[in-house]
């Protein structure tokens, strides 16, 4: 027959010892979860992603610098080739000039010399959308 002493003994001893859970951790882990932006760390997962909410971020169509404010970007390059983008019409890599652009790929172009690639780009900063500034120049 055991007493109680057996009890408060061992009881004691497995508190002590390393096979104890912490309180509130008996599964062997604790869940939280971290900010993307900050890395503060929350315990509720929507918490994490309503922490550091994404910002918008507003770019000119044609230099693609970016703004803060929507009119901004708008206001940035007006009237530059009527909204024609800064880039390549095949490739949409972004070029410095229309010049750039339009020999970025079109160099390749069997029928299109470097003459015909300048009367493109001259084109396209009129506003001639890219398309018909290729068609009209495909044989020179």
């Amino acid at each position: 027959m055991q007493n109680s002493d057996f009890f408060t003994r061992l009881i004691l001893q497995n508190h002590l010892g390393p096979n104890m859970a912490t309180p509130g951790n008996a599964g062997g882990s604790i869940e939280s979860y971290a900010c993307a932006a900050c890395g503060e760390e929350h315990i509720d997962q929507e918490d994490a992603k309503s922490c550091c909410p994404p910002s918008v971020i507003f770019k000119c169509r044609v230099c693609r610098s970016r703004y803060e404010e929507e009119d901004d970007a708008e206001d940035c390059c007006p009237g530059v080739a009527n909204g024609q983008a800064l880039q390549c019409p095949v490739c949409l890599k972004g070029a410095d000039s229309f010049l750039v652009a339009a020999d970025c790929c079109l160099h390749t172009h069997p029928t299109m010399t470097a003459y015909g690639r300048q009367l493109v780009a001259e084109a396209v900063s009129r506003g001639t959308p890219w398309p018909e500034a290729v068609a009209a120049n495909i044989n020179h």
